[in-house]
């Protein structure tokens, strides 16, 4: 792993500019509305406490990985709806940052003596293969 994060370093620096990010997106914390064009749209959030100052592909990388796992139906509908990136620096920098939540959601489970959820091992793999 550690191998794969220095020869992607410079993945991390592509970001110009540090945007809010809430760092903790899922169903539970954000509110969305139906608009009068019958679209649905993210209206607010909630639970901001690990709210940071970074690269808003940060949050991309975390939704996929809690929230959209192996669907390619709401991987698609996620990034449609995110807008457009540079898709290669997208893709290699979203998988550097799922690495970076695994790794932190690794740690958490062991920290409480939990068994890490089934498939992180698997897609840690995946992504420093």
């Amino acid at each position: 792993m550690e191998r794969h994060v220095a020869s992607q370093e410079d993945l991390l620096k592509e970001c110009v500019s540090p945007v809010f990010c809430h760092d903790d997106f899922h169903t539970a914390n954000i509110i969305v509305s139906s608009w009068s064009d019958g679209r649905w749209r993210l209206s607010g959030v909630i639970d901001v406490e690990n709210a940071v100052a970074g690269d808003p592909l940060i949050d991309v990388a975390k939704i996929l990985l809690y929230s959209v796992g192996e669907s390619h139906v709401k991987r698609e509908g996620l990034l449609t709806g995110y807008g457009p990136t540079e898709r290669r620096r997208s893709e290699e920098t979203v998988d550097l940052y799922r690495l970076y939540h695994a790794l932190e959601w690794w740690d958490w489970a062991a920290s409480i003596g939990a068994e890490p959820p089934s498939g992180l091992t698997r897609e840690m793999a995946r992504i420093t293969a």
